[in-house]
């Protein structure tokens, strides 16, 4: 009985254990489309402004520790993504450029965590800034970039419920990336409209639960 107790004891230790470092799941998918990537070029005769609201993603992390391994992948069609001027939106997804027939997607997979910090705990509604590399695919092509990004759980409420059902996770994040380095060569003309710094920022919004498509 004594050993049984012991066993007993020390299952309820592990089980507690084991959700204290339970990892949580949450999905990008929006249907209503108000998740925000954005990607500026600054040239010295044109400012282009490329942006799409149809991204996806599944994220994975302990809230006891951030920093503990997380996981997640980002993906937008990249035949949505436009400039707000037709003629230049069909010059980008050509094959000359993005290739979009070829390589319908764009990704940033997260792959490790550059920080200082060996922990980074998420409490409710406390934005956390965490610097963390991700890898890059764009034309078939796979580039690190460093990422920064600040990170805020926020628990079910009625007015989270009113905007995504389940625990939310906010996301507000920047990274750079040079054309070049993904094949885009530049010539002396084009440089004057499309820079090869390309600087991304990310507006997003991660829910626990599965989104429903919209009624009608």
């Amino acid at each position: 009985m004594r050993r049984f107790g012991a066993a007993g004891a020390l299952l309820v230790v592990l089980a507690g254990l084991a959700w204290a470092q339970a990892r949580s799941t949450f999905l990008i998918d929006d249907p209503v489309g108000r998740d925000v990537v954005q990607i500026l070029s600054v040239a010295p005769l044109e400012v282009i402004v490329t942006r799409t609201n149809e991204v996806t993603a599944e994220i994975s992390f302990n809230p006891d520790n951030a920093l503990d391994n997380p996981q997640a992948k980002f993906t937008i069609d990249a035949a949505k993504l436009t400039t707000g001027i037709p003629l230049r939106d069909e010059h980008m997804r050509a094959a000359s450029w993005f290739n979009v027939d070829q390589y319908p997607t764009i990704t940033l997979e997260l792959k490790e965590v550059k920080t200082q910090f060996k922990t980074a705990k998420l409490e409710p509604n406390v934005p956390v800034d965490v610097d963390m590399v991700g890898a890059l695919t764009l034309r078939g092509v796979t580039k690190d970039v460093p990422l920064k990004l600040n990170l805020t759980l926020l628990p079910r409420t009625d007015d989270t419920a009113a905007r995504l059902p389940g625990d939310l996770l906010r996301i507000v994040g920047s990274f750079d990336f040079h054309l070049s380095d993904f094949g885009l060569e530049l010539d002396e003309r084009s440089v004057l409209k499309i820079a090869n710094r390309q600087q991304a920022q990310v507006w997003l919004l991660a829910s626990t639960e599965p989104v429903p498509p919209p009624a009608g």
